[in-house]
């Protein structure tokens, strides 16, 4: 005799340990792309410019991305979170 488990006591036991390890898997994609590119440009170029490299973007995110994203933040807070913008106009 076969015994089948229904949806529900199936997502009980096992859907929070699904859901865990589908977003362990996301994150560690997410995460782990980047880390092989730049392994993987590390062993192809030098060690020098891969620091290069490192050094570039960490200035890069920390001056003009940062401000372009507070500008996009500052926009999207004057046309979509400003009550008063449609009356002012």
């Amino acid at each position: 005799m076969v015994v089948f488990m229904d949806f529900e006591l199936f997502m009980e036991r096992y859907g929070y340990k699904l859901l865990l390890g589908l977003m362990a898997l996301v994150v560690i994609v997410v995460v782990g792309i980047p880390i092989l590119g730049y392994i993987y440009f590390l062993r192809r170029y030098s060690w020098e410019i891969g620091g290069l490299m490192l050094i570039i973007v960490v200035v890069y995110a920390f001056s003009v991305r940062r401000k372009v994203m507070d500008a996009y933040a500052q926009a999207h807070g004057k046309y979509f979170y400003d009550d008063k913008w449609y009356r002012r106009r």
